[in-house]
């Protein structure tokens, strides 16, 4: 029968023909080979502890000069320049692993900045402005307001971290102020609790 040769050769012209309709991808079209994943490390690359670097500063922006009042004169000291610098060396350390040093203070026309490294080696983060309580108070009974960063407005610490930090407070210091008690967390805070999330730290500093 004659049939039988003609669907032979129908089949492989059909194959013939599916096998030049694959055409190949384009090998820029082609999706890209991944490669291959760095295995995993058996210890951490880096030992947990303090960061080599300082983390970021507290920074808060300086505060516009406020309206004279009773409170809170604006006037610079007698004899006091404008951004004059006090160099300072007070540290304290608290039993909850948070210790505090002041390393400077500068009068400004318009505010009050108190350089600090605070350093944290507790396994909790520690705020230094609970409720507000962060603040300047000179020896007179005036008081200066603490400008936050929006960003941290309670200046929280991290956990085993060291921060340098400068603290904002609306001045000026008046002429007649002799020295600045700067203390932190007030009365809600703790001096000798060693579980607090608020440490309480007191400094006087000459203004002179």
């Amino acid at each position: 029968m004659k049939f039988r040769p003609i669907l032979i050769a129908l089949a492989v012209m059909a194959t013939a023909t599916a096998a030049q309709a694959q055409v190949p991808l384009d090998p820029l079209q082609a999706p890209p080979s991944r490669a291959p994943s760095s295995p995993t490390p058996s210890q951490p690359l880096v030992k947990p502890g303090l960061p080599s670097r300082p983390e970021r500063p507290v920074m808060a922006p300086a505060p516009t000069a406020p309206a004279a009042s009773a409170a809170v004169p604006a006037a610079v000291p007698g004899g006091q320049d404008a951004g004059r610098t006090v160099p300072l060396e007070q540290q304290q350390a608290h039993p909850s692993g948070v210790s505090m040093m002041l390393t400077g203070i500068t009068f400004r026309a318009d505010s009050v900045i108190v350089s600090a490294s605070i350093t944290n080696l507790s396994g909790r983060p520690v705020s230094l402005n609970r409720a507000g309580s962060l603040v300047l108070v000179d020896d007179r009974g005036r008081v200066h307001p603490f400008v936050p960063p929006a960003g941290n407005p309670e200046v929280e610490i991290a956990p085993r971290s060291r921060v340098n930090a400068s603290f904002v407070f609306a001045g000026p210091i008046t002429g007649d102020a002799r020295s600045v008690q700067l203390s932190t967390n007030g009365p809600s805070g703790s001096r000798s609790d060693r579980l607090t999330s608020a440490p309480s730290f007191m400094f006087r500093v000459p203004v002179s």
